[in-house]
């Protein structure tokens, strides 16, 4: 651990409460001072003075900071993203004013100010915030100057390893410095570059590496007390959450598929059913232009029905928005079989996905002009709300994908089945259709690994993000 990431995750703290207390004492001015006052006199400062108000709002500040605290934004890491760490401050400083209007509310010996209650809370976001920002902005500045870096050798060569370096060497930012790339792994040739440049981390970089060459790395780390990561392999990945139990003296750990089991799924299919609901209600004016458009360009029906294979392998019907020409929509109520054959034609010119099995062409030419713009924006995908409502999707999950798809995948690849599809996930917030299959297969799998509400919401985000940004839409 650097010092720089010692001092940089200690500051935090202190800054974080001193950013809380200043929100309280900006809300308070504020409704006590100037026109707010004028136009609505207020008296509980009467009841409640600046000092005993201010020590209140540390009491706050500091239950914050736990919370903070157990989301994990005082991880002592060397960048951290900046969305990730803006929606826990939010969710953490909601938290905490949730507590706040709870014990107002069964207490009733607090003052009655809205406005001071919601103006710290925006104060609070804002100013917390700004000041991690200034934090991260000095520690990419360091970073850019070498101090602090990570000094890092990749062992093991390989695609991964060329990805690392250029990656650390486009983003210096990220307080990474390859200083070692060493693809026969020796103990002579690790201690080489430790003694001429110094070590901070080993990163393995090829999964398959021999055990023998393994044990050499690790230990080498655990003698130089260097830090060790790997890439894992397809398999490795499979194994991410392990349960110890214990069967009256027999010891076993247990391979989770996913941690959405008992309340998890219960919570999840609850946030299904109100944001679909409320996505429904809120976007029927966009369904109500959507569908006059369709109609007026092309004749047939609005939206389109595609079967898709769901959750444990079952087959469901997809609704979307239709954005082909009816002749060239595949399916027997459709196109039929001229449709089918253009598909095909179109599939074996297809050079754009060699990568896997799935199909994804840009300049289609079956595609309309209000389907190549709604598909653009996305807007074709909204009608999924309803599979969502239905239960056949999720709003957040692996991506729903064709029969004939499926049957060319890899058994490991069946693990994309534990869960409902999603009409967005981290295979679509991360690249799209411009993802390589074996990448998308692999977020896919991590999210159903590592599923969480708070993971769902970092998604949501980032798929609203994307949706006027991504390129990769077809």
């Amino acid at each position: 651990m650097k010092r720089s990431e010692l001092f940089f995750g200690a500051i935090l703290v202190p800054l974080d409460f001193i950013a809380l207390l200043i929100a309280g004492a900006l809300a308070y001015y504020l409704r006590t001072s100037g026109p707010i006052q004028e136009l609505r006199p207020a008296t509980f400062e009467l009841d409640l003075p600046l000092t005993e108000y201010i020590q209140l709002v540390a009491v706050v500040a500091a239950v914050i900071i736990i919370i903070f605290a157990v989301q994990g934004l005082y991880t002592l890491q060397v960048t951290r993203k900046a969305l990730d760490e803006f929606t826990k401050i939010f969710s953490g400083i909601s938290i905490g004013i949730m507590l706040v209007v709870l014990y107002i509310f069964l207490s009733a010996e607090l003052f009655q100010s809205r406005f001071i209650l919601l103006a710290a809370y925006g104060f609070a976001i804002i100013m917390v915030s700004f000041g991690r920002y200034f934090v991260k902005r000095m520690q990419q500045v360091l970073l850019r100057r070498g101090m602090g870096v990570h000094r890092v050798v990749l062992a093991g060569n390989g695609k991964f390893a060329t990805q690392l370096t250029e990656l650390f060497k486009r983003r210096p930012d990220l307080g990474y410095k390859v200083v070692g790339d060493i693809e026969t792994i020796t103990w002579s040739a690790l201690e080489d570059v430790y003694r001429r440049q110094g070590i901070d981390e080993v990163i393995q970089t090829n999964p398959n590496m021999t055990e023998t060459d393994n044990v050499v790395v690790l230990d080498f780390c655990e003698q130089y007390k260097v830090d060790y990561k790997y890439i894992p392999n397809t398999f490795e990945a499979h194994s991410v959450n392990v349960r110890f139990r214990q069967v009256g003296p027999i010891p076993l750990l247990e391979l989770q598929r996913t941690p959405l089991e008992g309340w998890g799924r219960i919570a999840k299919r609850t946030t299904d059913i109100i944001g679909a609901a409320l996505g429904i209600t809120f976007l029927s004016p966009v369904f109500l232009v959507t569908t006059l458009l369709i109609k007026r360009e092309s004749p047939g029906p609005v939206f389109y029905r595609q079967i898709r294979i769901g959750k444990n392998m079952k087959p469901f019907e997809i609704f979307k928005f239709r954005s082909m020409y009816l002749e060239y929509c595949v399916g027997a109520r459709y196109g039929g079989k001229a449709a089918e054959k253009k598909y095909e034609e179109l599939r074996q010119r297809m050079n754009e996905r060699k990568d896997g099995p799935l199909f994804k062409m840009k300049d289609d030419p079956r595609i309309t002009k209000v389907g190549r713009a709604i598909r653009r924006l996305r807007i074709d995908e909204l009608p999924q709300l309803f599979n969502v409502l239905v239960g056949d999707m999720s709003l957040f999950g692996p991506r729903p994908h064709l029969p004939e798809e499926v049957q060319k995948y890899d058994k490991h690849h069946r693990k994309l089945f534990t869960l409902k599809p999603g009409m967005s996930g981290m295979a679509q917030v991360a690249g799209n259709a411009g993802l390589p299959f074996k990448e998308e297969a692999r977020l896919d799998i991590a999210y159903i690994e590592n599923w969480s509400l708070w993971l769902d919401i970092v998604l949501l985000l980032k798929t609203l993000r994307i949706v006027f940004t991504d390129k990769n839409a077809v």
